[in-house]
């Protein structure tokens, strides 16, 4: 394998997911979100399973489901969720949905920094 080629295999083993959400988005927060897919806008949430399910089976095992869902939604939701948000392109519609699952973990996981940080200020 040429040095380019292994250079695109690595990008594209790369997270895409913001550093943020990836520290707290864990296999729970994925059914919340298909959850929150059907109780919203009525996805099919039976068939985007199965389509999910092949994406994963295809994926390379170094990359966590987390990953590949984030990719997934990226890839098949992103556009119709700014269609229908009315946001433009771009807008890390996908990424800010996640980030909306996960509020509360991303709420305490700030909090423990900020009370970390204090912390070794007094020290």
């Amino acid at each position: 394998m040429g040095t380019a080629n292994m250079q695109r295999e690595q990008k594209r083993l790369e997270t895409i997911m913001p550093y943020e959400l990836r520290a707290v988005f864990d296999e729970q927060d994925i059914e919340k979100t298909w959850t929150y897919l059907y109780d919203t806008f009525h996805f099919n949430i039976k068939k985007w399973k199965e389509l999910y399910a092949i994406e994963l089976e295809n994926s390379p095992r170094v990359l966590t489901k987390m990953e590949v869902f984030a990719r997934f939604g990226k890839a098949n939701f992103e556009r119709v969720l700014e269609h229908i948000l009315v946001r433009q392109a771009h807008s890390q519609t996908w990424f800010r949905l996640m980030q909306y699952i996960v509020r509360d973990k991303l709420r305490e996981k700030k909090k423990e920094a900020y009370q970390e940080r204090s912390y070794r200020r007094n020290t």
